[in-house]
Parts: C-alpha cells; structure tokens; sequence
C-alpha cells in the first residue's frame, strides 16, 4: 500500500509525481481491458477526485496515516470508470450538432438573440469573449450528449436532449425534455473536482466529467479540410517571397500533414459519475465552504460523488421514475 499524504490530495503537482508509476500502470490497464485511452494528466485528476472524496475505500487509515489501497483502486476502474464512460468521433453526429448549436447560440447572445448572458457565471462584470462562450458552450452540453449516448446505448431509451435557441430565460429547463422530471446535466468544471451539482428546482442531478482535447474547434476545421483550404487562400494571396509568412505556412502544413482530408482521427470522452434525488439533499447556502471547492457563489444542491447512483439497477429506476423506459 502507498502512503498518501494531506499535502498531496491538495496539490494536483505532487499527487501526479508520488503516483507516477501507478498512474502509468492504471492506463496501460484500462487500455488493454477497454481500449479506452485516457490520457496520464486526465487519468491522475480522476483518480485525485476519488482519493479526495475516498469513492470505493481507496484510502485506508493505520494510525495517523493514509494508504492508497490500490485493489479498490481497481475496483473502481472496473465496476463505475469502465463501465460509465462513453468515447465519441468528432463526426458523429450528435457532435457536428453540438457544435453548429454552440457557433449559432453565440451568434445570437452577441446581437441579442438570445437572452443568455455573455457574462461570465458567477462574476457577472467579467465579459467573455466569442470563442470563449463557444468552447463553455460546447464543454456544458458536451456532458449532455455524454448521458443521452449513455442511456441509450445501455438501456434502450430515447432520450431527447433541448436543442432550441429561445430568446426567453427558463430557469428549470429540464436537459432531458422528454422526461416527466426535471433533471439536470452538469459537467465537472474540474476532473479533480469531487462534487455534483443541480440548481434548485430540479428533482436529479446528473455529474459528467468531459475529456475535450483543445483547441477543439480548430481540430475539428483541420479533420473536415477547412484549416488546408484557409492554408490554401493565405497562398494564394501572400506573395512567395514573402519568406517569413512562407515559413509560417510551411510549419502549419507540418502540423497537419498526418491529417488526411476528411479522416476523422480525434475522439472526445465523458465520465458519467453517477446521479443524485434531489429530494434526499438539503441545498447549500451561498457563502459556505466546502473542501476542494471553496465558497459557494449561489444556493444550490451539491454532492460528494462518492455519494452518486451509477449502477445498471440505479439508472433502470431513474429512468422508470421519468418515464424514460
């Protein structure tokens, strides 16, 4: 067993170097059982988030002192990681959806289409640029689509996800619309981080944690041919005996020349950690403080995942309660 101390569940630094070698192990594991290839940065933040919360007993105590008990470790890839984490192509097509969704919607916030704010959530004098908005955009309901292929691919549902750009401010928009209960999809502002959140007002709370590679949209304008098409114009509007920008193009068709056009390469990975009823939690005041989160910006529920529903017969009966079976 390997000791595990305070100073290291609080810095992500010196967790990722005192388990290097297992975290490399881990990934060498999950791939050959799943094929399913996290990276060693997402993979050590995973496994920080369950140390912190102690999912699955995988700290242990002897005396003053903490373990990893890397057999629960284990236990954990295999009953909740493997089975709740869902791997898309960046041409499927619920992610060539989402991604026209997040261009338009932002299109419209900026000449008021929409009413949605600009803002950044939580500091409401920090503005957010275009491109920003567009990748928190995509970062939130990328969790959506998460749960929807999830569910379907598991238990048979149909599950419709809200699509609609609408120039009002719903505050319980329910995420699944054809659900007869209001739930909510949050993806984890943090890998590392340890709690599930949902607004009051709805009646579950679902925790995705998304693996989004970056700069995502630019990837996704390299795979479709877009970036060597713009490459193409620049040549054809700088002059060649232009040698500095000749070399700039020059070293942005190196950086893509492993990209056939139209070979779609890039995947993109979403935890599902499990789901909570909000009717069995109390919401937590704005202005508490809460370990590895800090203070509360608004009222709102918020659970340890160690806490959350995640088996098969937990999401049969979620499902049966919002009569999406």
């Amino acid at each position: 067993m390997l000791e595990i101390s305070k100073g290291e569940l609080n810095s992500y630094p010196k967790f990722r170097t005192k388990l290097g070698e297992h975290i490399q192990n881990l990934k060498e594991y999950i791939v050959k059982v799943s094929g399913i290839d996290f990276s060693i940065e997402d993979l050590c933040k995973l496994l920080l988030s369950v140390c912190r919360c102690n999912d699955f007993n995988v700290i242990g105590l002897k005396g003053n002192k903490m373990f990893l008990n890397e057999e629960n470790v284990f236990s954990w890839v295999k009953e909740k990681l493997i089975p709740n984490t869902i791997t898309l192509r960046l041409d499927d097509e619920d992610i060539v959806r989402l991604l026209i969704f997040c261009i338009e919607i932002t299109y419209q916030m900026f000449s008021g289409g929409s009413r949605a704010t600009i803002s950044q959530k939580g500091s409401r004098e920090q503005k957010r640029t275009f491109d920003k908005i567009i990748v928190d955009q995509f970062n939130g309901k990328f969790g959506e689509i998460v749960v929807k292929k999830f569910l379907e691919r598991n238990f048979s549902s149909k599950i419709e996800l809200d699509w609609e750009i609408s120039p009002k401010i719903e505050k319980y928009r329910n995420d699944i619309v054809n659900a007869s209960k209001n739930i909510s999809i949050k993806s984890s502002p943090s890998i590392a981080g340890i709690w599930a959140e949902a607004d009051i007002g709805y009646d579950y709370g679902i925790n995705v944690k998304c693996f989004i590679p970056q700069p995502l949209i630019l990837q996704f304008f390299i795979e479709v041919c877009g970036f060597t098409r713009l490459l193409d114009f620049a040549e054809s509007k700088i002059p060649s005996s232009n040698g500095r920008f000749k070399g700039y193009l020059e070293e942005m068709r190196k950086r893509i020349k492993a990209y056939k056009c139209g070979e779609i390469k890039t995947n993109l990975k979403g935890f599902v950690s499990g789901y909570f009823k909000t009717s069995e939690y109390t919401p937590i005041k704005r202005d508490e403080k809460l370990p590895y989160l800090g203070k509360v910006n608004e009222e709102r529920y918020l659970v340890k995942i160690s806490e959350l529903r995640y088996r098969k017969n937990d999401w049969t009966k979620l499902l049966r309660e919002c009569n999406l079976l």
